[in-house]
């Protein structure tokens, strides 16, 4: 333990030797007057290094790396090809940091705000989450986050909104920039005509089933089926599977349907609706199968497919209507990059 602690201490030593510019923040408050290095001007805002280095977690990806592999860190950390891979992906990053000051500067300029009721609303969903995902209760939650350097949810709340009011006031402009985008019943129609092969379904058959762990088990209960035993109330008092409560009924299933055992499906659709199966030997145990109903391979009609299809295009159409509107934005703005 104490090894592995020296080596941290020392990755952490070298990171700051190597790669000064990452704790540039640090110097900062030892430095009030030095000025960061400018990443790039967007529209008269200036993006430092620090800010660019903290949005695109040089430091953790950095420390991580070390953490990993620490011969290949110091290769990447102390030669000039290692600084230029850095580089790059610090140019990748200072683009999507340049997309978002853009969007953050013409929501503002749109006057785009976030209500009061707009905000309680977000912080409730996002206390409600975190006790959730976390299984935590109100007074958890304070202690959890009280191991985090926050004292109360109203400070929480100040942190919370500090880090992510900027995205809150994109996706109010994103709906904005995409309100009047539509998709008219014609448009839906031959979209349908010009690709009725994405709407192809294959023969399907409803299917029921008993599951036994023994053989012997399996014969016994399908005599009883076949003196005209009710196959749902067996299944209900006989199976091992999960679909016993159902009487067996599994639903609808295709030939080739992804997870469903090769010989159990070959073996329904050799059934006619109402047979019954012989017994079926799978690697999940012994069945009796039966065929309740059947559907034929064809196309799905345009009224079947009509709301599901008016999504789908009217997500396409907004999507590359917020892309030209972020394209459009790129354009016309004045940036400076000095990376």
């Amino acid at each position: 333990m104490r090894l592995r602690k020296n080596i941290l201490v020392i990755a952490a030593v070298l990171l700051l030797l190597v790669v000064p510019t990452i704790f540039a923040q640090d110097a900062e408050q030892t430095q009030a007057n030095v000025t960061p290095k400018v990443a790039a001007v967007v529209n008269g805002e200036e993006i430092s290094m620090t800010e660019l280095d903290q949005f695109a977690n040089i430091r953790q990806l950095m420390m991580k790396l070390l953490q990993t592999d620490q011969e290949f860190a110091s290769v990447l950390l102390q030669s000039k090809p290692g600084q230029e891979v850095i580089n790059e992906y610090r140019k990748l990053k200072v683009n999507q940091l340049i997309i978002n000051k853009l969007l953050v500067q013409e929501a503002k300029k749109k006057g785009i705000k976030i209500s009061d009721k707009e905000k309680e609303k977000l912080f409730n969903d996002q206390v409600s989450a975190l006790k959730q995902q976390n299984k935590l209760n109100d007074e958890q939650l304070e202690k959890a986050l009280a191991q985090e350097g926050i004292e109360s949810l109203d400070q929480y709340r100040d942190v919370f909104f500090e880090r992510n009011e900027d995205n809150f006031l994109v996706e109010k402009l994103q709906k904005e920039a995409v309100a009047d985008v539509s998709v008219t019943d014609e448009e839906l129609k031959k979209f349908y005509e010009d690709n009725k092969k994405q709407f192809q379904v294959p023969a399907q058959k409803k299917v029921s089933h008993i599951l036994f762990e023994d053989k012997s088990k399996a014969e016994e209960v399908l005599k009883e089926i076949n003196k005209g035993g009710s196959f749902a109330e067996i299944a209900k008092a006989n199976s091992t599977g999960p679909s016993a409560k159902n009487g067996g009924d599994i639903g609808y299933i295709t030939e080739n349907q992804q997870g469903l055992d090769a010989t159990f499906a070959k073996a329904a659709f050799a059934l006619e609706v109402g047979e019954v199966s012989e017994i079926v030997k799978t690697q999940f145990g012994y069945h009796i199968i039966k065929v309740t109903d059947s559907k034929a391979s064809g196309v799905k009609s345009f009224a079947e497919v009509k709301d599901q299809l008016r999504k789908q295009l009217l997500n396409q159409k907004q999507s590359q209507a917020w892309s030209k509107y972020v394209q459009d934005l790129r354009e016309n703005a004045d940036i400076t990059i000095n990376i």
